[in-house]
């Protein structure tokens, strides 16, 4: 392992800051606001689309209270990913295009996103750009985990989803919590080729999945997003929460694939690294062939559909 001096000396000016103590860091994560979203991820939209008789008209009525998720519908709908060669502006005729499961995956993301851009948007130093490319890698992982797991007989729901949308959350509590550590971390990456958890590590005392971790229990998230977010990088075990890890890391090196990435990560991967990479083995096992299959299907539909898409929802 690189030692604590090979990793500071990258940085252009100046000493970094001491890393912390656990103790120390639990302590400061008190400040850092919470997530209220994620306790309540419009609910009556949630039951509305679960319910046996959907009516886009009903659907509709429940967006439009939502001013947030009624733009990112609607741009979306009118986006290139879509093609109809004519303007939406009815959300009728939004949820007939887009469909309830993308209108369900629209419900759970806005709410999220913008308490993402609630805690980051007071923060100086820190370009747009890095936020930017944060929440869209972060809606691609959230899109891509979904599929996966539908390939798998242990889909959860909206869980999977939201376990992809929250994986780096870590970084969000760093730039909040830590900001001299934060911006101590994002130098360094500018001229070093270590691996970005090591840099945390000695920065600050933890990796971004760990702090993610400890960050959703003191918000009493669950322990499920609290296990894939401390485990995405390096999932294991034969649980549900761990092959729910596997997901995650899987969707999240195939949004560095496709160029959906930001600055905290490697650089970009081929499929011949994620294909034989834990994650991937924990979801389809020998045996599982009917699984990987439509897996590799669904990955290559995300492909093509997934840049375009997220630039018009962020």
């Amino acid at each position: 392992m690189e030692s604590v001096m090979s990793v500071n000396s990258t940085v252009a000016a100046g000493s970094p800051p001491k890393a912390l103590t656990l103790p120390e860091i639990h302590r400061r994560l008190q400040s850092c606001p919470p997530i209220p979203s994620l306790k309540s991820i419009q609910g009556a939209l949630r039951e509305l689309l679960a319910a046996e008789q959907r009516y886009a008209g009903q659907i509709s009525e429940v967006i439009r209270r939502d001013p947030g998720l009624t733009s990112r519908l609607l741009k979306l709908v009118n986006s290139v990913h879509y093609g109809l060669g004519h303007s939406v502006t009815s959300l009728e005729e939004a949820v007939f295009y887009v469909g309830v499961r993308q209108v369900r995956e629209l419900a759970t993301m806005t709410p999220v996103i913008d308490d993402f851009k609630r805690i980051t948007g007071s923060q100086r130093g820190v370009g747009e750009t890095l936020w930017r490319n944060l929440w869209k890698h972060s809606i691609a992982v959230a899109m891509v985990t979904k599929d996966l797991m539908m390939a798998t007989p242990e889909s959860g729901e909206d869980l999977d989803y939201v376990a992809g949308l929250v994986h780096d959350v870590g970084w969000i509590v760093f730039a909040t919590v830590f900001p001299d550590h934060h911006a101590s971390i994002l130098e360094q990456l500018k001229g070093s080729s270590l691996p970005v958890r090591l840099i945390e590590l000695d920065s600050v005392g933890c990796d971004h999945a760990h702090l993610g971790a400890m960050y959703l229990k003191a918000q009493q998230l669950g322990e499920s997003l609290e296990f894939t977010t401390r485990n995405h990088h390096t999932p294991s075990g034969n649980t549900r929460d761990a092959r729910l890890a596997g997901a995650v890391q899987i969707a999240d090196q195939f949004a560095l694939s496709i160029g959906l990435g930001h600055p905290g990560d490697p650089p970009l991967r081929s499929p011949d690294d994620w294909v034989h990479a834990t994650g991937w083995k924990l979801l389809f096992p020998e045996g599982a062939e009917a699984n990987r299959r439509q897996a590799l299907k669904s990955l290559e539909k995300a492909a093509q559909r997934l840049p375009g898409m997220v630039d018009c929802l962020v």
